[in-house]
């Protein structure tokens, strides 16, 4: 899991890049073939147009139903941050260059509000109220149950909006949303692994994070052969050797605890992503489901290499 700080200060889970938040949440920049598109009215809205009085009221609702179709969002702006699209607008709409408009500031909360109700009844769109947001948080752990990779879930939520035809609610909400669904499911794992898990288990496993030979033993399985000779593949072998009686755990442990292969390939990642240092940090019971993963993912790859380097032999 990976966690950011945000401006006020509290930890909120990373899960899009700035240059994507930018893509999905801002206010988006137009072109001039962007405006003459977005900006393009149907008969109905024509029709809605015309139900509103003043030329700056007329203009806004233009400009929100433009960056609505762009991006299905609403966003809060005063006129002057958008002059080129306003400039537009008016010479398009009103016969003028501008001039009429000398108040460049944000039109009351009211009017925008209404205007945003009249766009989302237009689009058969609506907004993501408390009924939706507790489905979305239903659909969000459901989705951590089958891959705790938080861009998984975010995407899922955001394909689910789309089909349903809701505005999507904030970043910020839906890092907090997120972050609960994936701290459930870990909570579900947790309780599952005191269950299942014996103190040989336990033993076993906690030996991959020990570095009695001045190595951690979880290092050196992390290392793959460099090249298909001999000397690299013998000591394949042995690492195989040395992970088989956890093999065979986390083949009866991981399809008990309901644990996906994309779940599976993303928690044996975050062993390759942490340092021990940062494993041993983290909550020591989820640090085990991490770590099975890890080896059911990893000896399989040892199988594929061996495999590999049998295919490259023939071949020579």
């Amino acid at each position: 899991m990976y966690i950011e700080k945000n401006k006020t200060n509290q930890n909120r889970l990373k899960i899009l890049s700035e240059d994507e938040i930018k893509i999905i949440y801002d206010r988006p920049i137009f072109t001039y073939e962007d405006r003459c598109q977005y900006f393009s009215l149907s008969q109905p809205e024509k029709e809605l147009l015309d139900t509103l009085r003043s030329v700056k009221s007329k203009a806004y609702f233009i400009l929100q139903l433009g960056y609505f179709k762009a991006k299905h969002l609403f966003f809060t702006f005063d006129l002057h941050e958008v002059e080129e699209d306003l400039q537009y607008v008016q010479k398009k709409y009103f016969n003028s260059n501008g001039s009429e408009i000398t108040d460049l500031s944000s039109i009351g909360k009211f009017t925008r509000l209404k205007q945003q109700h009249l766009i989302l009844e237009l689009f058969n769109y609506r907004s993501c109220d408390a009924e939706e947001r507790r489905k979305m948080e239903e659909k969000a752990q459901k989705a951590a149950t089958f891959c705790g990779k938080p861009i998984y879930i975010f995407r899922e939520i955001i394909n689910y909006l789309y089909e349903h035809r809701i505005v999507a609610p904030s970043y910020s909400f839906m890092q907090d949303m997120i972050g609960k669904a994936i701290t459930h499911e870990q909570n579900r794992l947790i309780a599952m692994m005191h269950h299942h898990l014996t103190q040989s288990d336990i033993e076993a496993l906690k030996q991959l994070l020990s570095d009695s030979s001045g190595l951690y033993e979880i290092t050196q399985l992390k290392h793959e052969p460099k090249d298909f000779s001999a000397g690299e593949i013998k000591r394949e072998m042995d690492r195989g050797k040395q992970i088989q009686s956890l093999y065979r755990l986390a083949q009866k442990l991981l399809p008990a605890l309901g644990i996906s292969k994309e779940s599976i390939k993303y928690y044996a990642s975050l062993v390759g992503y942490y340092s021990v240092y940062k494993l041993k940090r983290l909550n020591e019971w989820i640090v085990y489901v991490y770590l099975l993963c890890f080896i059911y993912h990893r000896y399989q790859r040892m199988h594929d290499n061996l495999i590999n380097t049998f295919i490259y032999n023939v071949r020579r």
